[in-house]
């Protein structure tokens, strides 16, 4: 089978052509939910890991769905297991913005959208990631996750709300 679908019997992958297709694709979707290297690098093979598994058991009509779906699925599960501490190397890191609290109000701001994300349920997680991280419109989110355009939508729009929710909450309580 070809990296891009071709034949649905369940031939010899060429694992380095989809690799060099899709593996792009894994690693900024793993990076933009989950913004730390090693926990990338441990998505990507976990993804390509999952994908080698199913193809063994099913035949794989559409290849960048489904490493999409993993690696979504994956990143989301790892953020959620991640523990919420900020290290000593983050922490360090000089401003290079103009002004020097920037800096840490924006990895303190990405930090409450990876933890509020996290929060969210799977299905709602991970169409918000792929519509907000992606860039990826509502009939492919739907494709990539097998759910029906309607269903993503729904998703969205409640994933939209709670994290609209919890941000209000974050600011009321600055205030």
């Amino acid at each position: 089978m070809t990296p891009g679908g071709g034949s649905l019997e369940r031939a010899i992958v060429d694992w380095n052509a989809l690799i060099d297709e899709y593996g792009p694709v894994v690693v900024r979707i793993s990076w933009r939910i989950l913004g730390n290297g090693a926990d990338v690098e441990d998505n990507v093979q976990e993804v390509f890991f999952e994908a080698f598994r199913f193809h063994n058991r099913e035949t794989v009509r559409h290849w960048g769905g489904l490493l999409r779906r993993l690696a979504t699925i994956g990143a989301l599960a790892k953020l959620r297991r991640r523990r919420h501490e900020l290290s000593l190397e983050v922490v360090g890191q000089p401003a290079c913005e103009s002004r020097p609290e920037e800096g840490p109000i924006a990895r303190e701001l990405e930090a409450r959208l990876r933890r509020a994300v996290a929060a969210l349920p799977e299905r709602e997680g991970a169409v918000f990631s792929l519509r907000c991280f992606e860039g990826l419109e509502l009939p492919e989110i739907a494709a990539a996750l097998g759910i029906k355009y309607s269903a993503a939508a729904t998703a969205l729009s409640r994933a939209r709300a709670k994290l609209e929710a919890v941000f209000a909450e974050t600011v009321v309580e600055e205030t």
